[in-house]
């Protein structure tokens, strides 16, 4: 399971939905809490849908300023507990080991209101035992070297966060990535970034996800990086790469005549050589079609982390060319696909770019292995966990038990001739 948690800086902006929808696509997040959506509740319904959550719960903006909003992938997944402008807290339900409580936050940015935040946190410490994670945009900072830039941050303002914190036994959850979350004036003598955004937990929910690990994406249409909380961290495991074609392939025209030029520069050889070099042909051709736009904004991101540590005018220049690019190559994917919806699904799709994608997804789902159970009746869901249960299981289904392996009185075994076994050994024809 995972969480996003973004200020947005409004919701009415194409670019910021593109982007919502690409990282929902990437991390599959379970909830998005988002904060300065500037919306109604109209507004992040119709969001909801386009990136096909379930579910949302909305606190309107106050005119041009503020609006919350908490987005679920599936009904049933949480309980709403309470809600204003600074926060929506809810409980989540799960299998493995209970009942616990997260609140989307958001605090006061006026230097005068601060104290506000830091009482609504305490008023909601109070309200709940359950183990508590607590994640958003704080708009403060605990430490001095959380900022950089500009004046210096009030000590008084440090010290009373920290406190605040430390009253409701929250303890500062890390993170991975860039080091600041937010900035304003970006490549001028007035550039700051300062740590505004942060996760906080009890020990109790700690002690629920030891591996429970932020990480702070590294690109984003708003002055506010995203975060994304996951409970189980995730173990690279790589793939073992097979060919598969697909079956969108028939519909090129360049398809069957590469197959015919692949199949006669080849004659003469075997079979499975023949169709070896065949799927080499394929992927060369139709791999480069499916990539194009991965590729390129892979890289995009790449130069956006190289880049937004430098402090020139040049690194600034080139870190706002490389956001624009990587804005960029977002909407002319989204114009890529629904061509292509239109031209090769039109039939079997009705002209619903939804339609593939959706299909993917599901035959995806049903052939993923998200939890599995142990002979002792117990979930795993790690990567490492569930290769245990799955070894375990296989070891034990492979092994004789009650038989020391001898013969009972007067029981034959039939010996194999040699006839028989040089037809045993022979080569497959």
């Amino acid at each position: 399971m995972s969480l996003i948690a973004w200020n947005c800086r409004g919701l009415g902006s194409p670019r910021t939905v593109r982007f919502l929808r690409e990282i929902t696509q990437q991390i599959k997040p379970s909830f998005i809490f988002l904060s300065e959506t500037l919306a109604k509740k109209s507004r992040v319904i119709e969001v909801c849908k386009t990136i096909n959550y379930a579910g949302c719960w909305v606190v309107e903006s106050q005119g041009q300023s503020g609006g919350l909003a908490l987005i679920w992938k599936n009904e049933g997944s949480c309980t709403l507990r309470e809600s204003n402008t600074h926060f929506i807290d809810f409980e989540v339900e799960n299998e493995q080991v209970g009942r616990w409580r997260y609140t989307g936050f958001y605090g006061c940015p006026e230097w005068g209101r601060k104290r506000e935040s830091w009482n609504v946190l305490r008023t909601l410490a109070e309200k709940s035992n359950l183990p508590w994670c607590v994640i958003g945009d704080f708009n403060n900072l605990m430490y001095a070297n959380e900022k950089r830039g500009g004046p210096e941050y009030p000590r008084s303002m440090l010290t009373g966060f920290v406190e605040t914190l430390m009253e409701c036994n929250l303890m500062d959850l890390g993170f991975t990535g860039e080091r600041y979350t937010w900035e304003k004036s970006r490549g001028t003598s007035h550039w700051v970034q300062e740590r505004l955004d942060r996760g906080v937990a009890t020990q109790a929910w700690s002690d629920l996800f030891p591996d429970a690990e932020i990480k702070v994406l590294e690109v984003a249409p708003s002055d506010h990086l995203p975060l994304n909380l996951q409970l189980n961290r995730q173990v690279y495991m790589p793939k073992a790469k097979r060919f598969r074609f697909e079956n969108v392939w028939i519909k090129e025209k360049d398809c069957l005549q590469l197959i015919k030029n692949s199949w006669a520069s080849t004659e003469g050889e075997t079979i499975m050589s023949r169709i070896q070099l065949c799927c080499i042909k394929l992927e060369e051709w139709g791999g480069g079609v499916k990539q194009e736009f991965r590729d390129k904004l892979a890289n995009c991101k790449k130069r956006l982390r190289q880049l937004r540590t430098r402090r020139d005018m040049q690194g600034a220049i080139m870190y706002k060319t490389a956001r624009w690019e990587y804005l960029n190559l977002l909407e002319k994917q989204e114009i890529y696909w629904k061509q292509r919806a239109k031209q090769f699904w039109l039939r079997e799709g009705d002209q619903n770019t939804r339609f593939f994608h959706k299909y993917a997804a599901t035959r995806k789902r049903a052939n993923t292995i998200q939890r599995i159970q142990n002979s002792e009746g117990e979930w795993k869901e790690t990567i490492g966990e569930i290769q245990d249960v799955i070894t375990e299981y296989f070891s034990g289904l492979f092994q004789s038990e009650g038989n020391d392996g001898d013969l009972s009185q007067g029981e034959k075994v039939k010996e194999v001739t040699d006839e028989e076994n040089e037809g045993l050994i022979a080569e497959v024809t």
